[in-house]
């Protein structure tokens, strides 16, 4: 059985899309908890037993969301789903049970525009690289679902749970060779709602991220964040001293 998690601002008009796909699905164990976190603007009152909404009184942003969402969940399997993207869910629920799936993600490398009638499963072969996209729709096993940090509030939750799996778990990520996904995608993250803070080179996201795999014993140098790629694609100098300066003060005290 599958429990989907939506975080949502209600900024995109895909939610009610994924929210009409999850009710024809006939499992009465499935289930959809969306974390409501614009209480000012909320568009939807559950009228199917499965669909929980729990709403937040301010933003509690998307990582500490999804580890709400989470707390909440009672299937097998858990699946986080971004609220601005379209894909048919009542196939993917069906799929990824009797595929026996027990990690899978998207990939922006790999998106069609309309399903296929074949789907399969295609080990993405990529354990120290997360593929672009793929925390937009990524499904894990209940017990190979990490703990996120509270303080790492927007960025790297994806990250976490991708490594978690491959690099301690052993866990080989899939994505589904024939599947669509559309929709508009990011709509909340490029929002004026995010703060200006939050969409820096570098944030307190990163140093959380780092401080967390650095707790999991994995390597930072094997997963490099965006910021860095960045920083040293357009040369910022700045920001790379920042970075190392930081990041030994954290591990090395």
């Amino acid at each position: 059985m599958v429990s989907y998690i939506i975080p949502t601002l209600w900024k995109s008009d895909s939610i009610f899309s994924t929210i009409k796909g999850f009710k024809s699905i006939k499992d009465p164990n499935a289930e959809l908890i969306i974390i409501d976190n614009d209480k000012d603007n909320s568009k939807y009152i559950s009228d199917d037993s499965r669909i929980k909404v729990f709403t937040m009184e301010q933003n509690q942003f998307v990582n500490p969301s999804w580890q709400l969402g989470f707390h909440y969940t009672i299937n097998s399997r858990v699946c986080i789903v971004n609220d601005d993207i379209i894909f048919n869910i009542k196939r993917f629920h069906k799929f990824v049970i009797e595929s026996k799936a027990e990690a899978v993600c998207m990939t922006n490398w790999n998106r069609i525009d309309k399903d296929l009638d074949k789907w399969e499963l295609v080990d993405i072969n990529s354990p120290n690289a997360r593929p672009a996209g793929g925390g937009q729709l990524m499904m894990v096993m209940r017990e190979n679902f990490p703990t996120l940090p509270y303080n790492m509030k927007l960025w790297h939750g994806d990250d976490i749970i991708y490594y978690y799996n491959t690099l301690l778990c052993k866990i080989k990520f899939c994505f589904i060779r024939g599947m669509a996904v559309t929709g508009e995608q990011s709509v909340s993250v490029n929002s004026n709602i995010i703060p200006k803070q939050m969409k820096t080179t570098f944030t307190q996201d990163t140093l959380e991220y780092y401080k967390r795999m650095h707790t999991l014993g994995l390597e930072c140098s094997t997963v490099f964040p965006m910021e860095l790629k960045m920083a040293w694609k357009f040369g910022d100098i700045d920001t790379k001293l920042l970075y190392e300066k930081k990041l030994d003060k954290l591990l090395n005290g």
